[in-house]
């Protein structure tokens, strides 16, 4: 779907205030004050505030789907693995905001995990996982039988208990600012996560 430079503006607005007041808390007005637009400008675009909200969802899905031409690429399957989990994280933590809004916000996280959009980058991610642990079986560096459900929650799970323990975490890693909390997740998490996956995909049961 393509979108015009109004309707990303009104967008983003949108994204910055459910971050901030949350999506019941936000008036269509208050988008339209945001963005600097009319609230007709809104209503031609998007209809309602809900439907501004799912377009907002079949926006931003495209930014978490797993790359795979990036992947095609490269040959071997542990360096795939690194790949994979390199882009997945960075592209996650650079829309920290979304994050913010599906863990505050109760009904959003319901929304979105039942959303046409969010269904879709689920199923074409799972799909990437299971064919880079298919060529890795198939080049004898993994082993057989592990289910790509497992690695995909994993990851997932570790990267959003960063986000909703954000300022616990934070603390305890003695990080004083958000911008090196962001340098760690990319780096020294990110890390860690390829290394568990390789390790789980190639230990002999």
């Amino acid at each position: 779907m393509e979108f015009n430079e109004k309707q990303i503006d009104i967008l983003l607005a949108a994204e910055r205030l459910f971050a901030t007041k949350g999506f019941d808390g936000t008036s269509v007005r208050d988008i339209a004050n945001e963005a600097n637009v009319n609230v007709a400008m809104i209503n031609y675009y998007f209809g309602s505030k809900d439907k501004l909200l799912d377009t907002f969802f079949e926006w931003r899905v495209p930014d978490f789907m797993i790359n795979v031409d990036e992947l095609a690429g490269i040959d071997h399957a542990l360096d795939k693995i690194d790949a994979m989990v390199d882009r997945s994280i960075k592209s996650m933590n650079s829309h920290r905001k979304l994050y913010h809004i599906i863990t505050i916000e109760s009904s959003l996280k319901q929304r979105m995990l039942i959303s046409e959009a969010f269904r879709k980058l689920k199923l074409h991610n799972l799909e990437v996982i299971s064919a880079v642990i298919n060529d890795g079986v198939a080049q004898g560096v993994f082993k057989a039988g592990y289910d790509p459900i497992l690695i995909h929650s994993m990851m997932m799970g570790t990267f959003m208990n960063f986000q909703m323990n954000h300022s616990f975490l934070q603390d305890q890693l003695h990080i004083d600012n958000d911008k090196d909390y962001a340098h760690y997740i990319e780096t020294t998490l990110t890390e860690f996560i390829q290394k568990t996956i390789k390790a789980l995909l190639t230990y002999e049961k």
